[in-house]
């Protein structure tokens, strides 16, 4: 009996949020004549990660946590970037020149970055592993904390990056832009999302396959948000946090040439990450006091009281 009562949800309302975006998504795509092409292979992390999680809360509970956890973020990426392509479909006007213009206002030179890259391909080898070490740091945050037991804190990075994303959705849709690489006629070093973003701004044949999507979060910055996030997210494990901030520095260091961002987007991402985790931070202080004051007068000035 109590190995089936260890067969629990640990993360029921991330998951209802999630399908709460997913119906979204689906009913955007809709409206806009988006198609998405969805394989088996597709969702083979998600379900391996639920069977994993069915397998080990009979004998381990943490394990159940990590597998189940490492399910959501994985099909959170998939909701996340469906919900990028429906937000660049349905955006206006690009911002490049206005992006650039502001470059220039801060005296950012973002071709002698390229051109100094270019040259020095040693620091351009450090600054790509740091660039792609995102999803290791996922990967690494959700086994880290799943064995520590900090539910709370893995519900936490969720909510973060759910709101991070939600945030940055609404920039595409509010900003769009291509980016430098379009903006200065070169060719990224990590292979070119351009033609993906052109082809989605040109509204046409909006036929998508999940497995071939790219990154076309140009303003906010999403990676910049993210290498914020996980700095505050590993934040306290000693050597292990200052590890993960030396390599988000890097990561920030990387992202206007990998990522292919202006430094405005950058700032606005770092930005976003802020009010997110405000956001994150306040909004269950906030339910607790309105439930507290609907409870009744009494508990309600207690709980003011506390805080």
């Amino acid at each position: 009996m109590q190995r089936l009562a260890n067969l629990r949800i640990d993360f029921a309302l991330e998951w209802a949020a999630l399908a709460g975006l997913a119906a979204l998504d689906l009913l955007w795509a809709r409206a806009i004549g988006f198609h998405l092409m969805v394989g088996w292979s597709d969702g083979k992390l998600v379900g391996a990660g639920i069977i994993v999680m069915i397998l080990l809360r009979l004998f381990w509970s943490r394990g159940g946590m990590m597998a189940e956890y490492f399910s959501l973020t994985a099909a959170a990426t998939a909701v996340f970037a469906v919900l990028s392509y429906l937000s660049l479909a349905s955006s206006g006007a690009l911002v490049d020149a206005q992006l650039l213009a502001a470059d220039r206002i801060l005296r950012f030179d973002w071709m002698a970055g390229y051109h100094f890259l270019l040259v020095h391909p040693a620091i351009l080898a450090v600054l790509k592993f740091a660039y792609e070490s995102m999803v290791y740091q996922a990967l690494y945050f959700c086994v880290l904390f799943a064995l520590m037991g900090n539910k709370r804190h893995l519900r936490e990075m969720f909510w973060l990056v759910l709101v991070t994303g939600l945030l940055t959705s609404a920039g595409v849709v509010l900003f769009p832009a291509l980016g430098p690489f379009k903006a200065f006629g070169v060719v990224p070093a990590s292979g070119s999302f351009i033609p993906e973003m052109e082809h989605i701004k040109s509204g046409r044949d909006l036929n998508f396959t999940m497995s071939r999507m790219t990154g076309v979060v140009s303003f906010p910055s999403f990676h910049t948000a993210m290498s914020l996030a996980y700095v505050w997210g590993f934040r306290g494990t000693g050597p292990i946090g200052w590890a993960i901030a030396g390599l988000n520095l890097l990561m920030l260091c990387a992202i206007p040439w990998y990522g292919g961002h202006y430094l405005v987007d950058m700032i606005a991402g770092a930005a976003t990450m802020l009010l997110s985790l405000a956001l994150v931070k306040t909004a269950p202080l906030a339910w607790t006091r309105l439930t507290a004051a609907n409870a009744s007068p009494g508990y309600a000035a207690k709980s003011a009281d506390a805080y």
